[in-house]
């Protein structure tokens, strides 16, 4: 009878302190990176996020000059959206390796100007693309910026299958 029990509790055994605090509470364990492993997370983010910034702008022009019958102002818009939100994504990655070396209180207010730094781009190329190229260049403008947030919400699957990933 004792010969089954220990069959059966091989490797079902828990240990509740270690994943609970005093308080009972779950406690994870976070592993603990070095600043150049955490350099190399956000680096590799940054790659990611220029493939789906990349893919997106692809598929933008194909299917905006479908659309649009090949309009040139439409496809301007785009690519200056495109450069746009590539220029962004470059921006915010100089901007959390900058502010990871302030204090938290300091870190949260440059956080803060640097995106209120990125909204007036973003207003900028649009308003020019209004003015240089009219209502096509502001719709493609918006959807090239746009492809940044496009990036971000198909980030998981651009990571798992992004061809430019380095490895360890």
């Amino acid at each position: 009878m004792e010969e089954e029990k220990k069959e059966h509790s091989v490797g079902w055994s828990y240990d509740f302190d270690e994943e609970y605090g005093e308080n009972n509470e779950f406690v994870e364990e976070v592993p603990v990176l070095t600043r150049e492993e955490q350099e190399a997370q956000v680096k590799q983010t940054l790659r990611d996020l220029y493939v789906g910034i990349g893919i997106g702008a692809v598929l933008l022009l194909g299917l905006g000059n479908l659309i649009l019958l090949g309009s040139v102002k439409f496809s301007l818009g785009v690519l200056a959206g495109v450069v746009t939100a590539a220029c962004l994504s470059g921006y915010m990655y100089h901007s959390v390796l900058v502010a990871t070396e302030y204090p938290e209180k300091q870190a949260s207010g440059y956080m803060k100007r640097t995106s209120a730094i990125r909204m007036v781009i973003m207003i900028a190329v649009i308003g020019a693309s209004v003015f240089f190229l009219g209502k096509h260049g502001l719709f493609g403008a918006v959807l090239g910026i746009l492809t940044l947030k496009l990036s971000a919400l198909f980030w998981p699957v651009i990571h798992k299958y992004n061809p430019f990933k380095r490895v360890k």
